[in-house]
């Protein structure tokens, strides 16, 4: 019973996640929304669809794949049958073989669709910079990381629940948050086993940046330029950490190929998420999340049967782990739902204060390059919104920084104007009180 109800929970959850995805292709042929119209001129959408297309094929055929062996993992008894061979050797040992066999398993499945996605698809429209060596070496310090965070997490778990029983629950979800913390506090050290981090060169556009921190009285530690050049012709930026010890990174494509008004513009997005400390502030629903994921591990590991019918003599943290994700995934899309439509709003404050600078034009402008030139879809199917969108659309966003323009009644040609002339004695305007509850991330995108 408890293993047709596990299959059955997981059937549903990627038939869910299908049915979303289908919505969400045959949204592509509505007409596009007036305000992003000019995104793509006729040829450049026939490549967006045919780029969509080609990479959600792979991506089927990549999911279907997936499915299967996980079905295959779980109906064959598979984890206990692998445990069952390890049975001599102690129990952390134990973990972290499995935890690494599992890990090295299923990174080289993924790794043919990759390589696929990096070095043809990819590749034929104009995104990919990395090269051969690049790609193996993500690879492995991917592994690496996941094997050592997975690991360190179920031993977290298993030990806190031999010595406090289900009193856990309340000791796992608090370590587990300050785990987030302390992560959130070196994000950057570990991005940098990713990219390299050169701090912007002095000159106008850092005049202008150090400007907008000064006028406002926010301490960023450092603004950073990211080489994501190595890897793709795409753009981003993105706020990390918390405290004073805030860094703002721009991609170097970004840098070199965007206007100073524009990539002061989307610095003031990023700048606002500090500004605002968005990371904290959404802190409170990573612990209800946290406290549903931890509980939900608890109730497996009190009912037996989720171990004896997949073969298991014992409570399996490992195991509980992963049964725990199928279990509550009604629940954590709920989650998702709402923690999805807390970071929009804090994205739709990051662009009106964008606006009420005086960047609205530029933050558009910008915003519009952004996405043409990573093809990304501009017209997503509501329903994929509000399930999986952090951010608003393109268009809502296009709307809603026009709104705050117009109300401001801020002229177009404003920021022509050097800003550091613009925030002679100008007074801070931020109150304690804003506040946007959402979930914490070390990390707040473009």
């Amino acid at each position: 019973m408890f293993k047709a109800l596990i299959i059955v929970l997981y059937l549903s959850s990627e038939a869910f996640s299908a049915f979303i995805k289908y919505l969400n292709s045959s949204y592509l042929k509505k007409d596009l929304p007036d305000n992003v119209k000019d995104v793509y001129n006729e040829e450049e959408y026939k490549r967006f669809l045919s780029y969509r297309k080609e990479s959600g094929q792979l991506g089927l055929i990549s999911n279907c794949i997936d499915i299967a062996l996980t079905l295959a993992l779980l109906a064959l008894n598979v984890f206990a049958y692998v445990f069952g061979m390890l049975s001599g050797l102690n129990y952390y040992v134990q973990y972290l073989i499995v935890i690494a066999v599992f890990t090295v398993l299923n990174t080289l499945i993924d790794l043919p669709f990759g390589y696929y996605d990096t070095f043809v698809i990819e590749e034929k429209y104009g995104f990919n910079k990395s090269t051969k060596k690049t790609f193996v070496l993500d690879a492995v310090k991917g592994i690496v990381l996941r094997i050592v965070l997975s690991y360190a997490l179920i031993i977290l778990i298993k030990v806190l629940f031999e010595q406090f029983g289900n009193m856990a629950i309340l000791w796992s979800t608090i370590a587990i948050l300050v785990i987030v913390l302390v992560i959130m506090m070196i994000i950057m050290p570990l991005m940098r086993i990713f990219n390299k981090f050169e701090p912007l060169a002095d000159g106008d556009l850092k005049d202008n940046l150090m400007a907008l921190c000064d006028k406002y009285g926010v301490r960023v530690k450092k603004i950073v330029v990211r080489d994501a050049s190595r890897r793709t012709t795409t753009s981003n930026a993105f706020c990390a950490g918390i405290g004073n010890r805030k860094t703002i990174s721009l991609d170097d494509n970004l840098v070199n190929a965007y206007s100073t008004e524009e990539i002061t513009a989307v610095f003031a997005h990023e700048f606002a998420h500090a500004k605002y400390r968005h990371a904290i502030k959404r802190f409170p629903f990573s612990v209800l999340s946290v406290l549903v994921a931890i509980t939900s591990i608890a109730i497996v590991l009190n009912i037996p049967e989720f171990y004896t019918e997949f073969g298991f003599r014992s409570t399996n943290f490992y195991f509980a782990q992963m049964i725990a994700g199928v279990i509550i995934w009604p629940i954590s899309t709920a989650l998702g739902i709402i923690g999805n439509y807390i970071s929009r709003k804090c994205e739709y404050q990051a662009d009106a204060f964008a606006a009420r600078e005086g960047y609205g034009k530029h933050l558009i402008s910008a915003l519009k390059r952004l996405n043409k030139e990573s093809l990304a879809g501009i017209n997503p199917h509501p329903a994929k919104v509000i399930l999986d969108y952090s951010h608003p659309t393109l268009s809502q966003r296009i709307d809603a920084i026009a709104s705050v323009s117009d109300k401001q009644g801020i002229s177009n040609d404003k920021k022509e104007t050097n800003i550091t002339e613009l925030f002679k004695d100008h007074k801070s305007e931020y109150k304690p009180s804003e506040v946007d509850w959402g979930k914490p991330e070390g990390r707040e995108e473009l």
